[in-house]
């Protein structure tokens, strides 16, 4: 398991590394704009099952987080008016947007709902980062199911030593400790009117 330095993300060795670690299919844990989040490719299954054992969960879909609008759209059916009249302007920012899934998007990938839950968090970095491996990344928090979520590496590494899966984590990307977050403000826009879920 690797360390990597956020502010050191983006030289060319790490951003090597971290690609073929993603497209292998490994899980990796990084900083957002809330919460330190776990995730890999969003497109793999393997990740899934792999993140489903370490959180102990295998009933709900995961939130993915893409670098732009242009990634956006390659994953939803359809963008309601209202998140470019409303929301739009909020991104980079604390939100999640639930969106219906685009048809092509194996259903497997959020086991089996019809909705697909967004961020574009205000991280410039992991932004650039996903921007440069041109794959939605799965971002769901570092805990157990019904845990309280982590907000520093230390924490998280202690996590990690506890319940052994040293070797089920390809890296960490270090931010630091981030302050206190309930997470991101989740928002559906499936429904006629948006409705917050949280």
């Amino acid at each position: 398991m690797k360390i990597i330095e956020l502010k050191s993300l983006l030289k060319n060795e790490d951003v090597e590394f971290i690609n073929k670690a993603i497209k292998n299919n490994e899980v990796f844990i990084y900083p957002t704009d809330t919460l330190y989040g776990i995730g890999g490719n969003f497109f793999s299954i393997d990740v899934i099952n792999k993140i489903d054992d370490i959180k102990r969960r295998a009933d709900k879909p995961y939130s993915v987080a893409v670098s732009d609008y242009e990634m956006l759209k390659g994953i939803v059916k359809n963008i309601p008016e209202i998140f470019f009249d409303k929301y739009m302007k909020l991104l980079p920012g604390k939100y999640t947007f639930l969106f219906e899934i685009a048809d092509h998007i194996d259903k497997n990938l959020v086991k089996g709902s019809s909705k697909i839950g967004v961020r574009i968090p205000d991280s410039p970095e992991i932004l650039q980062l996903i921007k440069k491996i041109g794959i939605p990344i799965i971002t769901t928090s570092v805990n157990e199911t019904g845990d309280i979520p982590f907000n520093s590496p230390k924490s998280i590494l202690e996590f990690i030593k506890n319940k052994d899966i040293e070797e089920d984590i390809a890296f960490i990307i270090d931010g630091g400790d981030l302050p206190y977050s309930g997470g991101s403000t989740i928002i559906d826009l499936t429904t006629e009117e948006p409705a917050y879920l949280r």
